[in-house]
């Protein structure tokens, strides 16, 4: 038992060996011989010798390790040996003090493969390219029937920028062996160094099919295919059956090309299982730390559905909140999982169900669910509670039970968004901006506050107050009215302020109002960002309307316009429907 932990030190070191192995590509032929190597490691780890090597090079001290080593690698080599003593003279600038002994344990084990990725690899450290062809066929000689040769020497040529000579090895070993199954890897980076991006994709999918592992080495070799390849490279990547390796792959490559939405797309196919799982809540946790909060909210949702565990469902429902929906929290984390353990429940659960409530405006519901969990509570919890207790019954309009709130909150509640609301519906835009500014909040009734906010350049509008309160309020037609009021006042935000009533009106079912106010729009501020909007949907509402010639009219106007505008695909896709060029749906 005395050797005990040395023993777990070197078992482990030669798991990752059988690790080493299949990242280089040559799991097939070399993954037999690893395994081979990691049963003869349990007994070397026995030898005192070995375990003082280890624990040398632990603590830096190469020059005695690499004694040890070489003294071991004379009577007993194991791969354990060899790349001890490859690290330790690399650490001492000898590497070339290896090849010696490294020759004759390949002549007492010529068929074990890590010895000549070894002599390879020390070769190229060396800049000994002359002698790597010989090295090589040494190799081939020793083990004609293995892949592994042909695969790392092709790897090498291709690592020293000779995707030509590489290509010439792995033809030589498809013609030796009959197949180039087990060079998949190294035919695809081949490819891709090349330039022949869909021939690489094609090799990358095969590699993939087996080797899933290596879907991040995938997208780091065709990141750089120019765009005119890209489709085709998705289309291989993509096809049928939906695999977890090329799909990954792909959705790498979509990120890397800028196009999260694609890459989710890519994931969201893979066949439901404990992998697929794994994949979606690792694209979901990246998504949100790049705040993509409706992916995440989708991929780590996906998750939950295979994998329910506290962890994850407080993840997704953490992103559906951050994605503006918050009602979905209460299905995806219910606090009824773990009314059992009320303490778990107040610290974990409790502070995204009260936030959801609050964006919902659901401000007695929160209070009762914060008083059913105050015991539990932790200091300076109850504060935060109450400040989003506050931010309830802002959003509901009820600003005495808002106040009432914050003044329990304490000072800090201040600088909260409740306050920063409370200013608002006071008109206070000066106090709204400075609150706000920092804001978490990503709902859409948040989004079109901090837009309007900073249109309009005055510190005090009453009248914009007033719009938003009754918007909390759900008087949308008070609000609409109020939101012209406020344009009168604020020219410079005119178009904003209108365009934001004529929404109203329209969702409202007043399209007659609506239509008025984009026309207003387009007339008075044909300058401004918002009058690609009115005038689509003014084109919008003539085409319904069965009034097309007016509606192409507009359209026409708008695309020549406003080349660069986002809604231009819209433009195009009404006029279509317009002329009649394509069925509406």
């Amino acid at each position: 038992m005395r050797r005990r932990p040395e023993r777990i030190k070197v078992v482990r070191y030669a798991l990752a060996l059988l690790s080493f192995a299949l990242v280089l590509g040559v799991a097939s032929a070399s993954a037999p011989s690893m395994l081979r190597a990691q049963s003869t490691q349990a007994d070397q780890a026995e030898s005192p010798e070995v375990a003082r090597a280890l624990d040398l090079e632990n603590s830096g001290k190469y020059r005695e390790a690499a004694a040890l080593y070489r003294a071991a690698m004379s009577t007993h080599p194991t791969p354990i040996v060899v790349l001890g003593l490859e690290r330790a003279y690399a650490e001492l600038g000898k590497s070339d003090s290896l090849l010696a002994p490294l020759d004759t344990v390949m002549r007492m084990q010529p068929r074990e493969p890590l010895y000549h990725v070894v002599h390879l690899r020390t070769l190229q450290l060396l800049h000994r390219y002359d002698a790597m062809p010989a090295a090589f066929e040494r190799w081939v000689r020793d083990d004609p029937k293995d892949a592994a040769p042909y695969a790392e020497y092709a790897r090498v040529l291709i690592d020293l920028g000779r995707p030509g000579a590489a290509d010439s090895v792995i033809q030589r070993g498809h013609a030796a062996l009959g197949t180039t199954r087990d060079l998949q890897y190294q035919t695809a980076l081949m490819r891709a160094a090349m330039g022949e991006w869909q021939l690489s994709a094609s090799a990358w999918r095969q590699a993939l099919a087996t080797q899933p592992v290596l879907a991040s080495s995938a997208a780091y070799s065709l990141a750089p295919a120019p765009i005119g390849v890209r489709p085709a490279i998705r289309a291989t990547l993509a096809a049928p059956p939906a695999e977890a390796g090329p799909r990954r792959a792909l959705a790498e490559l979509e990120i890397a090309w800028g196009q999260p939405q694609s890459a989710w797309d890519a994931l969201r196919t893979i066949p439901a299982d404990t992998i697929s799982a794994t994949v979606w809540e690792e694209f979901g946790d990246r998504q949100m730390a790049d705040e993509r909060y409706s992916l995440a909210s989708d991929a780590l949702a996906a998750a939950l559905k295979v994998r329910s565990t506290p962890v994850l469902a407080l993840k997704a429902a953490t992103a559906a909140l951050r994605a503006g929906h918050p009602n979905d929290v209460f299905t995806l984390a219910p606090i009824s999982a773990v009314e059992a353990d009320p303490s778990t429940a107040a610290r974990d659960y409790l502070p995204v169900h009260v936030e959801a409530l609050a964006a919902l405006g659901r401000g007695a519901e929160a209070e009762a669910l914060v008083g059913k969990y105050d015991r539990w509570l932790a200091p300076g919890q109850h504060a935060r509670m109450t400040k989003l207790i506050a931010s309830a019954w802002v959003r509901a309009g009820d600003l005495t039970r808002a106040r009432a709130a914050l003044r329990a909150a304490g000072e800090d509640a201040d600088s909260s968004d409740a306050a920063g609301l409370i200013a608002l519906y006071e008109g206070r835009l000066d106090a709204a901006r400075a609150m706000l500014r920092g804001t978490r909040d990503q709902s859409a009734e948040m989004a079109l506050v901090l837009a309007l906010v900073s249109r309009v350049r005055s510190d005090a509008s009453p009248q914009l107050g007033a719009a938003f309160l009754a918007l909390a309020r759900g008087d949308t037609t008070t609000a609409a009215q109020r939101f012209i009021d406020a344009s009168e006042r604020h020219p410079d935000a005119a178009s904003a302020l209108l365009l934001t009533a004529a929404r109203l009106y329209a969702a409202h079912g007043d399209g007659a109002r609506a239509v008025t106010l984009w026309q207003r729009i387009v007339a008075q501020s044909a300058e401004s960002p918002e009058a690609t909007e009115a005038e689509l949907e003014w084109a919008r509402a003539l085409r319904k309307g069965g009034n097309t010639a007016d509606a192409i009219t507009h359209l026409e106007h708008l695309i020549i316009s406003a080349p660069q505008s986002a809604l231009l695909p819209q433009a195009r896709r009404e006029l279509e429907l317009a002329r009649g060029a394509v069925p509406p749906g």
